[in-house]
């Protein structure tokens, strides 16, 4: 009888350790050349140096990127990433990046400008959690101004948006950040319960105490099959345009076990020169002119 419910005991152990193991999800990617749990679509691509480059600074691109093994909702998730949005030289910077939680990879039906890719003009039947890095004002979106982050369910119309700034635990206040700057910039996702919270902060600067967005959101209501659920990223241009960049990732279902990636071992974010000013054409006129009157005195 002991020997029976010895293994019983072993067995059921083992079950509860395999299910423990299926249900956490994590993963870390300091750059991306690694490719294999990666799924790419549209503009998306990875570059040489590893970047992960999501659009570059065309117009009405849009680019995906998603780490391809589903994963399942019990009651938290937290993401760490590095983006750099950089604008093209005399252009408006934009739209934007946005993090993406759904049910499936395909965005074929999300469309550019606005929409970041993410979504479209009708939005019927979008299932999706999107935390937006936005550059653009849409006022019919709840926009508050053109440099803003955002909490989106099942539409571009937010539920939650501030203006882009983090914490400074040093100063005691909210200090600004440009999102269009071309630098680095660090997002931190949290989601335990029914809070949703989102943080930014610049590349040297500790996760703030203080998250920037705070929004009560049931997910397990927004997904009706929360057990195979994808995070991954979106990103658009229009006639703004920017090169829109993932330079690192940490993903856990388990918000203890998150690795806060190494700022100082992330590829360096490449910056767009300004492009060479002509001269007018009466500028180089008087120059070849005046020219020839030097020639002319020293003859």
């Amino acid at each position: 009888m002991a020997h029976w419910l010895l293994q019983i005991l072993i067995i059921s152990s083992l079950h509860l350790i395999s299910l423990s193991s299926q249900q956490e999800t994590r993963f870390v990617y300091e750059n991306f050349l690694d490719q294999e749990d990666l799924y790419l679509d549209a503009s998306a691509k990875v570059l040489p140096s590893g970047l992960l480059q999501l659009t570059s600074a065309s117009e009405n691109q849009i680019g995906h990127a998603f780490y391809d093994k589903p994963f399942e909702l019990s009651s938290s998730f937290s993401t760490h990433f590095v983006c750099a949005l950089v604008p093209k030289p005399g252009r408006e910077g934009g739209h934007g990046i946005a993090f993406l939680v759904s049910p499936s990879m395909d965005f074929s039906h999300g469309q550019p400008t606005r929409y970041l890719g993410a979504f479209n003009a009708s939005t019927n039947g979008s299932h999706v959690l999107a935390v937006e890095l936005d550059t653009i004002w849409n006022p019919e979106f709840n926009d508050v101004i053109n440099n803003h982050v955002g909490i989106d369910v099942n539409s571009p119309v937010s539920v939650g948006v501030a203006s882009a700034s983090y914490y400074s635990d040093m100063k005691g206040k909210n200090e600004s950040i440009n999102l269009l700057s071309g630098k680095p910039i660090q997002v931190w996702v949290d989601y335990e319960g029914t809070m949703l919270n989102v943080s930014i902060a610049p590349p040297k600067v500790q996760k703030p105490s203080r998250p920037l967005l705070s929004q009560p959101i049931n997910l397990t209501q927004v997904f009706t099959n929360s057990s195979k659920l994808f995070v991954g990223f979106s990103a658009a241009t229009g006639a703004a345009v920017s090169d829109q960049y993932i330079v690192g990732w940490s993903f856990s279902t388990d918000r203890e076990s998150l690795q806060r990636l190494d700022i100082s071992k992330l590829v360096e974010v490449p910056h767009s020169s300004a492009p060479h000013k002509k001269l007018p054409t009466l500028v180089i006129v008087l120059l070849v002119c005046l020219t020839f009157v030097v020639l002319s005195v020293l003859a």
